[in-house]
């Protein structure tokens, strides 16, 4: 359990304001944290309010240099409450739980991620951030390689493929010389008949090294709709977050 309130202490010419969370499972260290939604202390649930004040003016001089800098730094890029998955829209709920670290589960359509008791959302974004690319990154994983599974017996060429899925900006895809494919992680975006288009477009690429008439006569006779999948996916190529 978690009891909130609020308490400040002067220093020199300056107030801080700050939170106190009391937690009934911290057992002896105080915790202080500065975001850009201000002081916030975690302390045992009978810790005296003298010693929170002294804690926290003790290290007064640091708070009020790192409030500074964050006033003066540009504003976290929030995670948004939505994002899209297999081409459906994804809730994201963000909450404490029994975990070490910042972590990431998936339930049918909701992303829930669970961060330590007593940490505070604001002054984790880039580890929320990177904890959900992460998820991303690892169901890509998933999906593009059964997405080779499935094409291989009408396109596969030579030994499986290597996959690599990587963060391109510019592209969905690549095959290499070597014949090493790889994808972006945002494919996993998308819903699965795009993903599929950009798998058969790389297996393609095994035997048909150029983009010429003998390419997509092999993409097309695979997947007849190729040209309204390809045109579909240009459609959102820019515009998918993070």
């Amino acid at each position: 359990m978690i009891i909130t309130e609020r308490d400040q202490i002067r220093f020199g010419d300056a107030v801080i304001d700050f939170e106190v969370r009391r937690s009934t499972r911290r057992q002896k260290t105080l915790q202080l944290s500065v975001g850009p939604n201000g002081v916030s202390v975690a302390v045992p649930v009978a810790t005296p309010r003298d010693e929170i004040a002294g804690f926290v003016r003790n290290k007064a001089r640091w708070i009020l240099d790192r409030l500074a800098t964050i006033r003066e730094a540009p504003s976290p890029i929030e995670l948004p409450r939505s994002l899209p998955y297999l081409g459906r829209d994804l809730s994201v709920v963000v909450g404490n739980g029994v975990v070490l670290d910042v972590d990431v589960r998936f339930r049918p359509w909701e992303l829930r991620v669970f961060l330590p008791y007593d940490a505070v959302e604001e002054e984790l974004t880039q580890e929320i951030r990177g904890a959900v690319r992460e998820w991303y990154w690892i169901r890509a994983l998933e999906h593009v390689s059964a997405g080779i599974d499935r094409w291989w017996p009408e396109l596969g060429r030579g030994a499986e493929p290597e996959v690599h899925i990587g963060d391109q900006r510019r592209r969905w895809g690549s095959c290499a010389v070597d014949g090493v494919l790889r994808f972006n992680w945002r494919l996993v975006m998308l819903e699965p008949r795009l993903l599929d288009y950009v798998v058969v477009h790389e297996l393609a690429h095994l035997t048909e090294r150029n983009h010429g008439p003998a390419f997509w006569a092999l993409v097309s006779a695979v997947l007849p709709d190729a040209a309204e999948r390809k045109a579909a996916l240009h459609s959102v190529e820019g515009k998918l977050p993070l």
